[in-house]
Formats: C-alpha cells, sequence, structure tokens
C-alpha cells in the first residue's frame, strides 16, 4: 500500500536567516544518527528520585488514565513552538472550526490562546516545577498531563478534564501496578510524544506545525522559553542546507524519523508544515524510491560520507591474509573513494582496477584506472584477486548472490569485509544505504559455492577470503 510519510509546504515563503553569532557554541555537524549519542543523552529533565516521585503522587490521583482507541477518520493537528507556527495560525484556526482536533503542547497552548485559538487537548510532559507557568498562561478544553509532572501542576487543574498518561520512563512500569495502561514513546520531547498520543487515541491522519527543530532569526521558539536561555547550539546540515539547532532540536529531528516511519508502517500519515531542520529531513524523506545508482551517486556528494573510508582500514588485514605482490592484479570492487585501492598500489605495487557504479565516487586524486560497472550484472573483468571492503551490505538482499558470483567470475580469490550493523548515513538524504544487514552466518551461507580459506569478525563486521 501506498503511505504518504511526510509532507512539507510548498508555499512560497522565505526562510527567517539564522542567527549564527547567536551565544554558545557553533560547530559543522552533519545530521547522522551517531550524532545523538555524543550531543545529548536521554534522560528526563529532572532527578530520577523527583520523576519517580512525582509518578507516584499522579497515580495516587483520581484521574482517568490514557487508554488507546480504535482507529477513526479524524484529523489531529500537534502544534510545538517553533517560529514558523506563526505563519500557519489562520490555517490552523480555519482546520480547527473544520473538524480537525488541536493538541497543544507547553507554551504553545498560549500562544494559539493569543491568536484566539483555543487547543482541543493541551499536552505536558516537562516535570520541572517551574512549567506550571504553561498551565497559568492559558487554557484548552481537556489537558493530557504525564504522570511525571510536578504535582503543583495537579492542583492547579483540579477543576479541569484531565487525563493522566504515562511516558515509558524507566522504572514507571512499577508504579502503575495492575491498572492497564498505554505507555508512550516516540522520542525525548513532549511534541514527538504528542505525535504518540494522538495515535493511541486513535488519529491515523496528524499534521505538525512548529516542528522546527532549529533556530530562525535567533530564536528558537515562538513564544518565550527562559528555561531555555544560554542553551548551546550547533551548526547542523541536511544535503548541504545548514541550520542552527540546540542539540535537543537535532535529537527531535533525529528521533522523528523512526516515529514517523514506525507510525506510517501502521497506516498513519504524517504531514509536516513548515520550515526548518525537521521540516528539511521530512521532505526528503518523503521523496519517491530512488535507483541504487542514483542514490549513491547522492551520497558521494556529501562530505561526511566521503570522510570514512572503510577500504583504506581493511587494507593491513586483507593483505595479511592474501598474497599481493607488485607483479598481482588486484581489482578493488565497489572501491567508493579508491583510497583502499590506492593504499594497496601504494604498498604493494600491484595493478589496481577500481570499480563502482558511481562515476562520481572517486576522490579526485586517485589516479589509478576506473571502471563504471554494476556489479549485478556480468562485468567481463579478469584479474587474480578481489577486495571488496564494506560493500556486499549495501546491495539488495534478492541480488547478493547474483553480485558475489560475478565478482568471483572475475578473479582466482577475494577478500571481503561486510559490515553487519545499519547505516548511519542513510539519513541524510532519507534512504537507507545498508539493504542486507544479517548475521554473520548468514554471510558465510552466502560462499557456499566457493572455498573459504579464513573468516573472522564480530558483532559489527565480517572478514572472509575465498577461493575456488
Amino acid at each position: 500500500m501506498s503511505i504518504s510519510l511526510a509532507h512539507v509546504e510548498s508555499a512560497a515563503m522565505k526562510e527567517v536567516a539564522l542567527d549564527t553569532h547567536a551565544p554558545g557554541r557553533v560547530l559543522d555537524e552533519q545530521v547522522l544518527p551517531s550524532n545523538i549519542a555524543k550531543t545529548i543523552p536521554v534522560r528526563s529533565n529532572l532527578s530520577d528520585a523527583d520523576t519517580l516521585a512525582n509518578i507516584r503522587h499522579a497515580v495516587s490521583l483520581d484521574l482517568p488514565w490514557l487508554d488507546e482507541s480504535p482507529p477513526h477518520n479524524g484529523r489531529a493537528i500537534i502544534v510545538a513552538g517553533g517560529p514558523s507556527v506563526h505563519a500557519y495560525l489562520n490555517i490552523i484556526k480555519g482546520a480547527q472550526k473544520s473538524g480537525a482536533v488541536v493538541f497543544a503542547p507547553n507554551g504553545a497552548m498560549g500562544m494559539l490562546n493569543d491568536h484566539d485559538v483555543t487547543p482541543d487537548y493541551f499536552v505536558m510532559l516537562d516535570g520541572r516545577p517551574g512549567s506550571v507557568r504553561f498551565i497559568n498562561d492559558g487554557f484548552a478544553n481537556k489537558y493530557l498531563i504525564a504522570s511525571q509532572c510536578d504535582p503543583s501542576v495537579f492542583d492547579d487543574l483540579e477543576f479541569e478534564d484531565v487525563t493522566l498518561w504515562h511516558s515509558n520512563y524507566e522504572g514507571v512500569q512499577e508504579h502503575t501496578g495492575n491498572r492497564p495502561c498505554v505507555l508512550v514513546s516516540g522520542g525525548c520531547t513532549v511534541g514527538l510524544q504528542a505525535l504518540s498520543i494522538a495515535f493511541a487515541m486513535g488519529f491515523r491522519s496528524i499534521d505538525l506545525y512548529g516542528f522546527d527543530s532549529s533556530f530562525s532569526g535567533g530564536l528558537g521558539h515562538a513564544y518565550p522559553m527562559p528555561e531555555n536561555v544560554g542553551e548551546a547550539r550547533f551548526e547542523y546540515s541536511v544535503l548541504g542546507k545548514r541550520f542552527i539547532a540546540a542539540p535537543w532540536m537535532m535529537r527531535q529531528a533525529m528521533e522523528f524519523q523512526i516515529a514517523a516511519r514506525q507510525l506510517a508502517d501502521e497506516d498513519c500519515t504524517i504531514s509536516v508544515h513548515g520550515f526548518g531542520l525537521l521540516p528539511e529531513i521530512a521532505r526528503h524523506m518523503s521523496r519517491p524510491a530512488m535507483t541504487e545508482k542514483a542514490k549513491y551517486e547522492l551520497m558521494w556528494g556529501f562530505d561526511a560520507y566521503r570522510n570514512v573510508s572503510p577500504g583504506e582500514h581493511a587494507v593491513e588485514q586483507f593483505l595479511s591474509v592474501v598474497s599481493v605482490t607488485d607483479k598481482t592484479r588486484v581489482i578493488d570492487f565497489g572501491c567508493g573513494t579508491g583510497r583502499g585501492g590506492r593504499k594497496i598500489h601504494a604498498i604493494t605495487g600491484a595493478d589496481v582496477l577500481l570499480v563502482d557504479f558511481a562515476s562520481n565516487a572517486l576522490d579526485g586524486d586517485v589516479e589509478l584506472p576506473f571502471k563504471a560497472l554494476d556489479m549485478s550484472e556480468t562485468m567481463g573483468l579478469s584479474g587474480e584477486v578481489g577486495f571488496c571492503a564494506d560493500v556486499l551490505e549495501h546491495i539488495p538482499t534478492d541480488s547478493v548472490p547474483a553480485v558475489i558470483k560475478n565478482i568471483m567470475a572475475c578473479v582466482r580469490e577475494a577478500y571481503f569485509q561486510i559490515s553487519l550493523t545499519n547505516d548511519n548515513c542513510g539519513a541524510l538524504i532519507g534512504h537507507t544505504l545498508h539493504m542486507s544487514v544479517f548475521p554473520a552466518e548468514w554471510w558465510l551461507s552466502q560462499f557456499g559455492n566457493y572455498k573459504v580459506k579464513w573468516f573472522t569478525g564480530d558483532e559489527q563486521t565480517l572478514a572472509v577470503h575465498v577461493s575456488y
């Protein structure tokens, strides 16, 4: 079935210039999943003890708990606090009048009130005592309050329509007892958790506004957010387009990709409106399928992808298990930048031929013979030794046997290094790069028609030397 994963408004509007001179550090970071762990840990903004104390208090209250509802045809609108939301306030107001249900996390409630919009639901996750100000600054028809919120929030909402929900925080199940409940996850921010809440409530058409995940004109929110004053700022890029964002913003943009794909798999249509880091990522996620060749021609335009050369790092191991001299004809299959093949030539003096189907893969200073060939087809090459590092995992699974066969048809023996993990760089273009991620045992079975002379590996990588 066809699922619309994400959509970004194409209305003629200009993005406000980013203030790169704002306080805090500005570093050049590509938006990669591997950046997440080093920039911000997953945690509550309270200590574990305080968070669990809040949860214990909340579950003691006589409140209904969020429950799962069957899918329906209603439309949910989640309004976050990114600066771009101001451009869409009239659209949001009109959609609500037409029957859409508006969810407003945190300060978005008061901001919507200021523009004559009363949210159907206010959503709160923040456990800090000062966050009660969001309650005092606005009003909604109903309130969805996380169990980790401060007791003062529940005091202030004593006479309001409140539903308690539980973030999937470590330890929360010890306090919910046997009472049925929905544990909400989906990301580190209240906006992403609101996305999961709307899904749990049965909505399968969800529009997101104000999910910028970046600064615009030096502002990170459409309303004052004193809690975030002085936070670190970094520069991130998506397909060469640069954004200034706090680490939590970047993390939200990355976690959105996971959450959106999971919900899309459940027949949920997510439409992203606005501009900023997250909408830019969403725009590329919604691109139609690309051919494998086009995918890598695009990838080689990114320094973040080009700077990593697994083949270059595999050369020492390759030369320790395969005999190569200055008389040997080596073919580097899936050569990428060509730095691996160049290193083999520099160390041994061997005659090295580079092969890749992306003609723009080679570094400009690599001066070895190169052929642009598709390894899933007969190549008609002749050599003695094959070198194929971090290539096979990129091959669609149904083409793996043909690629191995075509490589071995060109040489007498070959060294393969294979990654056993998911890729980090596909997020740059919204496409998966590692198409065949399997354990070592599966890969070894693919060489059943050949003699496996040697292999080694761990949970992340397998290296194997095969011959006839």
